[in-house]
């Protein structure tokens, strides 16, 4: 190897050799960056991938990074309102279930009331039957047989 470098200085010169190393660590060895995981090696990935190859990959990754982030917020954002439109429409379900609830017990008090005054309308008339009828001598009453005859049928 060191036959080749004392070579190489003496033909094109240190000048020389100074470019050729420069201009293999900004562009790499042609084909080089092709052979797996020879990049991931921190000094040999320099000089095979070349400056300007490992640069670029790494303006991607923190382009990619970024857009990550950005969609990571996006997509917490949306399934924020997402879940704000789920809770409102539930919030107006609920709301609109309990005036129904209001109404419909609103008018179940107002049956019940109605029928109260039925009842006890009902209650005096009869009463006021039952005093008319003790009154009355001449009605028939029932006898003991009709009673039990009734209870028999």
């Amino acid at each position: 190897m060191s036959v080749f470098f004392t070579w190489l200085i003496r033909t094109i010169g240190i000048g020389g050799c100074a470019f050729v190393a420069t201009l293999i660590y900004f562009t790499g060895i042609p084909g080089a960056s092709r052979i797996p995981y020879l990049s991931s090696i921190p000094l040999i990935g320099d000089l095979t991938t070349g400056r300007m190859h490992t640069y670029a990959a790494d303006q991607v990754k923190l382009a990619v990074a970024g857009q990550k982030a950005q969609c990571e917020a996006d997509k917490t954002t949306l399934v924020s309102r997402y879940e704000l439109t789920v809770v409102q429409a539930q919030l107006d379900r609920e709301r609109a279930l309990r005036t129904a609830a209001d109404q419909l017990a609103t008018e179940a008090q107002k049956r019940a009331d109605a029928t109260l005054r039925a009842k006890q309308a009902a209650e005096t008339e009869i009463d006021r039957l039952r005093l008319e009828a003790e009154a009355n001598k001449d009605l028939s009453r029932p006898t003991e047989g009709d009673r039990k005859w009734l209870s028999e049928h």
